[in-house]
């Protein structure tokens, strides 16, 4: 019997980081109110290959309690972002939204109808950060969550999972951000809560720091990298608590951010 209540009272979020070339994912399990990372894995793949992982991932959570959700976190090789000027008009969404498509079909050649879009906090004056996935890996990810017995809890771009995460601390502050995600890297300007401009361009050196005058410079990464005794930068984090080791887990820390 007393089995059985702790089956009742166990779930599970499943959390995957969708990165260029892997699924890097973790387990937190809760039980009797307190959640834990309970499993790691990572399930590598090669271009149009990826179904072979995500069978793998679907085998995989098969052994998790079976009240679970899922959070997908996208990365930079399949989210979009570009900045939306600001315009008195956005405070229709139907307007607003029509601008995005055409802003989006301006800068990527691509046909907007194929792609969704997610719009970060609108302030007034202020430019709006927009990021979008494809139509297509939309469905692929809500027909595994289905396939996988999870109830699907979030599809989030991880530049945007960084941002939530360390909310707290940019938000106090005027600097750039560098969120570096496998094989590209994000600058992200921003001034306190103001996301003023976002470049995605392919991993190379850590980019130099801004003049003091321009502020604080981040960065977020999961590549476990040994780093010089003086850096130009702060690295932002996770903290080392409930299965999460900073020092050895470093490539789960998309996947665990918004869970720690």
């Amino acid at each position: 019997m007393d089995m059985e209540i702790a089956s009742l009272l166990t779930s599970a979020e499943i959390r995957v980081h969708l990165s260029a070339g892997a699924l890097i994912a973790c387990e937190m399990k809760r039980t009797w109110g307190k959640s834990a990372v309970s499993r790691k894995a990572s399930f590598e793949f090669i271009a149009g290959e990826r179904a072979i992982a995500m069978d793998a991932l679907a085998t995989w959570i098969a052994d998790a309690p079976a009240r679970r959700t899922i959070v997908w976190i996208v990365g930079t090789t399949e989210a979009q972002y570009f900045m939306l000027p600001w315009s008195p008009a956005h405070q229709d969404r139907v307007l607003r939204d029509a601008y995005a498509r055409e802003r989006f079909e301006q800068l990527y050649e691509q046909d907007a109808s194929q792609a969704r879009f997610c719009f970060a906090e609108q302030s007034a004056g202020k430019g709006q950060l927009v990021s979008c996935i494809s139509n297509q890996l939309h469905a692929e990810l809500v027909a595994h969550a289905e396939s996988a017995g999870c109830e699907l809890a979030g599809i989030k771009p991880s530049i945007s999972a960084v941002w939530d995460r360390f909310r707290d601390v940019l938000e106090t502050e005027q600097g750039t951000l560098c969120v570096v995600d496998g094989d590209r890297q994000a600058i992200v300007r921003h001034n306190k809560t103001h996301i003023e401009d976002i470049v995605v361009k392919a991993r190379g050196e850590i980019p130099p720091a801004p003049a003091s005058r321009q502020g604080v410079f981040r960065l977020f990464s999961n590549a476990a990298t040994r780093e010089p005794a003086s850096k130009p930068y702060a690295n932002l984090n996770l903290p080392t608590r409930r299965g999460f080791v900073a020092a050895q887990d470093a490539a789960y820390s998309f996947a665990l951010c918004g869970a720690l």
